[in-house]
């Protein structure tokens, strides 16, 4: 039986980091479908719009923390914390550009956190992580 489609929002402020993601993703054998957005404002408002009023689902949610900013990386989760029940319950995963244990510790504690990772990531290792497939 064929698995359904992945659904994957990414939010990142490297334009060039998210076309390569894009295209590596969008391909026909891992049958995953990316909405990117370079900020948090344009991706709260796509989730509002087109997945909670459509009841549509998201499988995971990747974030940048570089183009969320560590002080209001905390917050969003927490945004994300509220809409979780009616996402429901995507994964998130993290990815900072670097090691800052504080930070990471503080994350990892929302349950919907599946993962915390350093930039840049291993090619072909998000894909793993969404898929279960090595790319």
């Amino acid at each position: 039986m064929k698995q359904k489609r992945k659904k994957v929002l990414w939010i990142d402020s490297d334009p060039v980091y998210l076309e390569r993601q894009k295209r590596t993703l969008s391909n026909k054998e891992l049958d995953c479908h990316l909405y990117s957005f370079s900020n948090m404002g344009d991706a709260f408002d796509f989730i509002e719009k087109q997945i909670l009023e459509k009841n549509r689902k998201l499988h995971y949610i990747i974030l940048d923390e570089k183009s969320i900013g560590k002080t209001l990386l905390p917050n969003s989760l927490e945004k994300f914390k509220g809409l979780n029940n009616f996402l429901q319950k995507p994964e998130i995963i993290v990815l900072a550009s670097n090691n800052n244990h504080h930070l990471r510790n503080r994350i990892m504690q929302y349950p919907f956190v599946s993962a915390f990772l350093m930039k840049p990531v291993p090619s072909g290792y998000i894909e793993f992580l969404i898929t279960g497939q090595v790319v």
